[in-house]
């Protein structure tokens, strides 16, 4: 085993450590982790409230995949390789795996922990129904479950063309969950002999696209969109440096709402910020949380969980956590020289970047609030539903511009080098 290369990935290892750990303690005094602890207990209660009550045709079966699916099938793996690797380090291909292992070990670990978590925590769900299988068992079949997916998505990531790679991981998360489905809703061994068909038929599956026997490419752009990713979230509590070339989303579904604006002046900053929303991996983001959203209120409305107000409140909790988000947009373009250079006044900037968080803001939460209205106004909880369309709403075009303006004044008298104090 090649020792130099392990130390290799050691020392960047150390250095990413290094070089996040203050921006770790500025979010740690921004209050962020009092108001994620708050959360989790919030949710934890209304759980526990729920679980004294839980309706006979509740789909504990689906709830328990779509909970437990993601961290089943994901498989992380931090290589932090660099493009000049392409160059210094090729010529030690066939030494790479002292590289990569410890962290295909620690990927597996950390993913399986977070399963693990998740399972306990579905668990009281779990035994509410029939509960074939005791689920300490469960626990242990995830493990071979997991070590599969881990070997199928490296697979994945030596595919040469990237349509195969999207087909195959497609068809990887919905063979596990399958798998997992038949896990939490049949005996062990049936399931487990399902499982191994499944993996058999896949594994078969996975030997026809043609490969790379390294991916370099592949294992550079995850690790400079692992890279963005942590660096947007600590943007939202403090300056980052830029870490690399954004990534561009095509999205037809949104970038036409952009393309619809008329073409004068007056758009030309609303025009820009939309775009760099619905084609930037913030619009991702905030699209997985609009997401998760209208799931979480339509579960907990469909559970009719403290009548109806517990489905409110999970809501609007989405709708805070999406404007955090939508607050990192404040960043981008923020030191462009062109802003200099091009006769637009500063004050239409912030106009229109203002509109374009509001307005992101306003639809993600009128579907969220869509999803709650028709899970509980059929069960008669108009009241819950009317107030939260009023909080939501007043959220969204009173609280928010009122907080975004004064991020935007104090950004302002950072770049102008004037103290708030």
């Amino acid at each position: 085993m090649d020792r130099s290369l392990e130390t290799l990935r050691q020392r960047r290892a150390a250095a990413w450590r290094k070089e996040t750990v203050p921006y770790i303690r500025y979010m740690g005094r921004s209050g962020f982790p009092g108001f994620a602890a708050l959360a989790v207990l919030s949710g934890l209660i209304g759980y526990i409230a729920f679980l004294g009550r839980v309706p006979p045709d509740f789909p504990i079966t689906a709830v328990g995949t779509a909970a437990l699916l993601p961290f089943l099938a994901w498989s992380p793996l931090r290589s932090f390789l660099v493009p000049a690797d392409t160059v210094f380090l090729m010529p030690r291909e066939s030494g790479m795996r002292a590289y990569l292992l410890p962290a295909a070990r620690a990927g597996i670990t950390l993913s399986y922990l977070l399963l693990l978590a998740a399972l306990v925590v579905y668990a009281p769900l779990y035994r509410q129904g029939a509960a074939p299988t005791w689920w300490p068992l469960i626990a242990i079949a995830f493990i071979p479950l997991k070590a599969a997916n881990a070997w199928a998505a490296w697979s994945e990531r030596r595919m040469a063309w990237p349509s195969a790679r999207r087909l195959y991981r497609l068809l990887r998360w919905a063979a596990t969950a399958l798998v997992l489905a038949a896990l939490l809703s049949q005996p062990l061994w049936k399931s487990a002999l399902f499982g191994m068909l499944a993996s058999a038929a896949l594994a078969a599956a996975y030997r026809l696209p043609a490969k790379h026997r390294f991916p370099w490419e592949r294992l550079i752009e995850e690790e400079a969109g692992a890279r963005r990713r942590r660096y947007r979230f600590f943007g939202t509590f403090i300056d980052v440096p830029a870490s690399g070339e954004a990534s561009a989303a095509r999205r037809p579904y949104l970038t036409w709402m952009a393309a619809g604006l008329k073409f004068q002046r007056s758009n030309a900053y609303t025009y820009l910020y939309a775009r760099t929303l619905f084609r930037t991996e913030l619009g991702g983001i905030v699209l997985r949380l609009t997401a998760l959203g209208m799931l979480t209120a339509a579960l907990t409305g469909r559970a009719r969980l403290l009548n109806g107000w517990g489905a409110a409140a999970a809501g609007f909790l989405f709708v805070v956590l999406t404007s955090v988000q939508l607050g990192a947009l404040s960043r981008a373009h923020r030191h462009s020289v062109w802003r200099h250079v091009y006769p637009l006044p500063e004050s239409q900037r912030e106009a229109s970047l203002l509109a374009v968080v509001r307005g992101a803001l306003a639809g993600s939460a009128a579907l969220m609030w869509l999803s709650l209205a028709l899970t509980l106004a059929p069960a008669g909880n108009d009241i819950p539903v009317g107030t939260a369309l009023l909080a939501y709403m007043v959220y969204s075009f009173k609280i928010l511009p009122a907080r975004f303006k004064r991020k935007l004044a104090k950004e302002r008298n950072d770049d102008l080098g004037v103290s708030d104090k």
